[in-house]
């Protein structure tokens, strides 16, 4: 496995979902009738109204694009996107290199590649709230590094690659290299502005990935004048170069572009961004300032239609052909086309932006033997004004699906339907449904009315739109619905993705259709542990069969062991249609079981078709399914547990860490808050608080005293690690304790997951009862041994291991205790949260030892 590698190679993404805020309720005529209408909330600044359209028509105007880089979700700068895009009315993306799987989880339990899936749509609702495009590499964030060397190294070529395709792609004219000019902290930042200038440079060379340019992405300078790059400064009050107005008011929303961008950062709610919106960093002014060999004027972010037609870059129309002029006037002709829609004259408003579009395809036929940059340019031109001519007309096409789900080779049915304001008086040809091979599907004849229905089949090999997508924050809608309309004489394509209205008693939400198996299964266990040296016994494994076909079947349901295990015989169950189904399966281990991780299969059998995989709802954001092979996975090792050990247990973060204790048979308890002031902790043999309990469990703080009596009456308590500003606040240890570290001092982690542990004082019993801990026990770990470390501590706490990142000295702060009174305080920086969940025994046996700390002190 690679360094910090160590995901589970049969996770995959599944990106089909869009989060939904729902605003208002679903309309019903009447018990019994079908859903009429589901009214959706969109995001500021990403509906229909006039404010949109006015700021369609203003991009339609303004010629340059802007892409923006950075390493995770949440490292943008929210006020700046949403001034360039929504102020100046630039192009505007935004590149994130990671989709930030390596870090926290405020909300649930979901880590790494699931973590990722929750935090690209956290991303992509904010970037709808700054009014800018987005997309990825598929650079893995693997944890935090302490530099871009080893960044690099873990990422390869794949990250520049991918920077370089989007490059490609999206053509910028301007390049702002968010970490630009960053040497400190995390090695994803300093590497992210390190590859944007080498991206760029590449993007223009031939020579350089040229199997992208058989994809038809062709090298990209930005004509004559170059690709410029900017860093930005947002260090001090102070900033260098051009000061970024981010503070002014927007005429069409009435709030500052700040706030604007920071309404929309909040989506990051994984991350606890909302505790930070009041932080000075937050607040603090922002500069542009040109990378060496590069420059910058504050004009050349909002390039007009009128300046293009006289530059002479290679990306203009120079001032010479007669058509020039054309292009001046198709700027004066959107200016026109303003004026009358904030006037709420919408025939003139349409009429206009027709004839900008018509005047605009003039051009292009003109210059068909001139530049190709330029006709380019003017395509982009197009596809904005079409979207400033739908926005105009009102118009609006609805392709709603009757199902989420769609089985291949069964029928489903799309509605369509569509609408223009009146006055304007929209045309429209027979609209036609675009399958995921590219193929269509077109209507019946001439289509007067505003509605149709579509039957649709797919085939197994239409299971996804065709083409690389990997950049992409999610895959390209299964199904789109396809309208021309003509207005004023003007054509223009209209594309809909199909979705599906799902509506319960509580909730609607607006889904993406997918593809999925006939059958699906969810095991119960997916994981649990078998402790070699004892009598293996048979255990039950429970399956859900969930079945996607509309068509009774029956199929047969159990699991694949290997040669030396024992299975009862698979269930027999029958299907009426889409349902559920439950079957329990027996498996018996073999008696000499050799230690390691053994996968149990489970499946439905449909004749000659087997299907093995599970498609579940993310707990966090049930709006999406996350897709991984349906199994039981048993991780065979040595250890000893003490007969009825009980463990209360106070999380925050959801962590699965109560759940691997309870695979070794442990009693486990959740201490709510009215258990933890009121309860009686007595009973448990340790208390263990989970990470970041501090933080973000606002009672424990009050109910830090009990604790410590706890442990003074001969309890032990296992505190997991706490960030450094909600611990270092107080003092809820018995004696003082810090975690930040000292200036010039190594951050108060270790991050190389193989980095030696150096035991400082064997004999220990932590380090012996019930399990001899050797240098075996940390063999095996995944993405870091642990993260803030205490730093500073009192003489009468003990360290017992010692470990460091390469380069830098030991720190010694991961495993601390004390006694207390008549019990044991321990406090814990090591990622028990990564490494029991992924089965590492080590882990397991050292955190059976700091449990029964008591009955060996």
């Amino acid at each position: 496995m690679s360094r910090r590698g160590r995901w589970r190679e049969e996770w995959i993404y599944t990106l089909g979902g869009v989060l939904v805020v729902v605003a208002a309720f679903a309309f019903w005529a009447g018990a019994g009738t079908k859903l009429v209408r589901a009214q959706f909330s969109p995001a500021a600044g990403t509906g229909p109204g006039l404010p949109e359209t006015i700021e369609a028509i203003d991009a339609a105007r303004v010629t340059t694009r802007i892409l923006y880089i950075d390493a995770h979700p949440d490292d943008e700068s929210a006020a700046v996107l949403t001034y360039l895009a929504r102020g100046l009315h630039a192009d505007v993306a935004l590149l994130s290199v990671t989709r930030g799987e390596g870090g926290q989880n405020d909300l649930g339990p979901e880590q790494n590649p699931q973590l990722g899936l929750i935090r690209t749509q956290e991303l992509l609702a904010a970037t709808r709230g700054y009014g800018v495009k987005l997309f990825f590499t598929r650079a893995k964030d693997f944890g935090f590094s302490k530099t871009p060397e080893e960044t690099e190294k873990i990422w390869g070529d794949q990250a520049l690659e991918d920077m370089v395709r989007v490059i490609r792609t999206f053509r910028p004219n301007v390049v702002i290299n968010g970490w630009g000019g960053v040497h400190f902290g995390h090695g994803h930042h300093q590497a992210s502005g390190l590859l944007a200038p080498r991206a760029v440079a590449a993007a223009a060379d031939a020579k350089m990935f040229p199997e992208l340019e058989r994809d038809g992405l062709k090298p990209w300078s930005a004509g004559t004048a170059g690709v410029q790059i900017m860093d930005l400064d947002r260090g001090s009050e102070s900033p260098q170069g051009y000061s970024v107005p981010i503070g002014d008011i927007s005429p069409l929303y009435g709030k500052s572009y700040r706030e604007i961008g920071l309404n929309a950062f909040a989506n990051h709610r994984t991350q606890g961004i909302s505790a930070f919106l009041g932080s000075p960093f937050l607040r603090r002014p922002v500069g542009l300032v040109p990378e060496k060999g590069f420059q910058f004027s504050q004009g050349m972010l909002d390039v007009s239609l009128s300046a293009l037609a006289g530059a002479d870059n290679g990306l203009g129309c120079g001032g010479a052909a007669s058509y020039c002029d054309a292009v001046k006037k198709v700027d004066e002709t959107l200016a026109n086309a303003r004026i009358a829609a904030l006037q709420l004259k919408w025939k003139e408003a349409s009429a206009q932006v027709a004839k900008a579009g018509s005047d605009i395809e003039s051009v292009m036929s003109a210059a068909a033997g001139g530049s190709e940059l330029f006709r380019d340019q003017l395509g982009f031109v197009k596809s904005h004004i079409d979207r400033a001519l739908e926005l105009s007309a009102g118009f609006e096409e609805k392709a709603d699906a009757d199902r989420a789900y769609v089985v291949a080779g069964e029928q489903f049915t799309v509605h369509l339907e569509r609408r223009c304001r009146a006055e304007v008086g929209c045309e429209f040809t027979s609209p036609a449904i675009i399958l995921p091979d590219g193929s269509k599907q077109e209507g019946h004849g001439d289509t007067p009315s505003d509605q149709m229905d579509f039957g649709v089949t797919l085939n197994s090999s239409q299971s996804q739109r065709k083409g690389f997508q990997g950049n992409f924050p999610e895959p390209e809608p299964l199904v789109e619905a396809l309208q021309t309309v003509t207005i004023d004489g003007y054509k223009f394509d209209a594309t809909q993705a199909v979705t599906h209205i799902e509506a319960t008693s509580t909730r609607v939400d607006r889904v993406p259709l997918r593809m999925v198996p006939a059958y699906t299964l969810m095991v119960e266990p997916n994981q649990t542990v078998e402790v070699l040296g004892k009598n293996a016994k048979p255990f039950d494994v429970l399956l859900r069969v969930h079945s996607y076909a509309t068509q009774a079947h029956k199929i047969s349901a159990g699991v694949e062991v290997p040669q030396g295990w024992s299975v009862s015989t698979p269930a027999e169950l029958a299907f009426e249609g889409s349902t559920d189904k439950y079957a329990k399966v027996t498996v018996t281990p073999p008696q000499k079981l050799s230690a390691g991780n053994t996968k149990l299969v489970a499946y439905a059998k449909l004749g000659d078709a087997k299907f093995s995989t599970s498609l579940e709802p993310l707990p966090t954001l049930p709006t999406q399914l996350w897709t991984e092979p349906a199994q039981c996975v048993v991780h065979a090792f040595e250890i000893n547990v003490p007969a009825d050990l009980r463990v209360g247990y106070i999380t925050a973060e959801s962590e699965p860490v109560p759940e691997a204790l309870e695979r070794l048979g442990i009693h486990v308890e959740m201490l709510e808050p009215t258990a933890l002031a009121f309860g009686d902790l007595s009973r448990f043999n340790a208390i263990v608080v989970g990470i970041r309990a501090y933080e973000l469990r606002h009672e424990l703080a009050g109910a830090n005293q009990r604790l410590l009596d706890y442990v003074s009456n001969g309890g032990t308590l296992v505190v997991q690690y706490e960030r450094d500003f909600a611990w270092d606040r107080a003092q809820y240890a018995p004696y003082p304790a810090k975690i930040s570290p000292p200036a010039g001092s190594p951050l108060p982690r270790v991050t190389d997951e193989t980095s030696p542990v150096k035991f400082l004082r064997p004999d220990d019993p932590l380090l012996n009862t019930p399990n001899k801990i050797t240098q075996e026990d940390f063999k095996g770990w995944v993405q870091e041994r642990g993260l803030y470390f205490w730093t500073q501590f009192d003489s009468k706490y003990t360290a017992l291991l010692a470990m460091n990142d390469p380069g830098e000295p030991d720190q010694n702060g991961s495993l601390v205790y004390t006694n207390y009174g008549k019990g044991v305080y321990i406090y814990t920086a090591i990622a028990f949260f990564r490494q029991l969940p992924e089965g590492v025994p080590g882990a397991y046996r050292l955190f059976v030892n700091l449990l029964c700390a008591k009955q060996h002190h």
